[in-house]
């Protein structure tokens, strides 16, 4: 990696940005995308001058709507966590680091005292598997379908297999060991972080049998 960066060579490029208006007065941003009948990849403008003949291109221009184009989008729901999923999102989502995650999984995984007996919280944190054990899927469908709404359980369960080589699925994917216990059930007993890990895994693995979203997707 230290070559390759020592070998990278800075290239100049240029993006050009506008402020359009409408006939109702509301004001937008538009990017330039086309220039002189070619759609502008990345070092499409790759240098000052070629974005300044841009900029007096669009200023002695006047631009209208010629089309409207709808449709809609579906997109499907994540895999279940495995450790290194689960890490980059604790990451994005709440700012942990690698052993901050596995710390706090460690405790979820070894239990918690929840009314005189110690209760294990999530399967093993240490797996490249995405699979689910085909019981704890009927359970998710099920609180899908009490939470949700029968309109977001899919017809068939959703089957998720590791695009990585040499992936050791010998463990499932990091889930609640009981995808019923939701994460207020579990917050009396968990420290503030324990239950923020607890809650990002409990809504990846829900998600998981969910529906795919559909997005409404606007070319204008």
């Amino acid at each position: 990696r230290e070559l390759d960066i020592e070998k990278f060579i800075p290239q100049e490029y240029w993006t050009v940005e506008t402020s359009l208006t409408k006939d109702s007065s509301q004001s937008f941003t538009a990017r330039l995308t086309h220039h002189m009948g070619e759609k502008l990849d990345k070092f499409g403008l790759p240098n000052e001058a070629s974005a300044k003949a841009a900029q007096a291109a669009i200023e002695s221009a006047t631009f209208s709507v010629e089309s409207v184009e709808k449709k809609q989008k579906q997109r499907r729901p994540y895999a279940p966590f495995t450790t290194s999923t689960l890490q980059q999102e604790a990451s994005r989502r709440l700012y942990f680091s690698a052993r901050q995650t596995m710390d706090n999984a460690q405790r979820l995984y070894e239990g918690a005292d929840m009314g005189g007996e110690t209760v294990g919280l999530i399967t093993y944190m240490r797996t490249d598997g995405v699979h689910i054990d085909g019981a704890a899927i009927n359970t998710i469908r099920s609180v899908v379908g009490q939470d949700f709404g029968a309109e977001y359980v899919p017809e068939k369960p959703r089957v998720y297999t590791s695009k990585a080589k040499n992936a050791q699925e010998a463990h499932e994917a990091i889930r609640p060991t009981d995808p019923a216990r939701r994460p207020k059930d579990v917050a009396p007993y968990l420290s503030k972080d324990q239950l923020r890990l607890y809650e990002l895994i409990w809504k990846r693995t829900i998600a998981s049998q969910m529906e795919s979203a559909i997005m409404d997707q606007v070319a204008v």
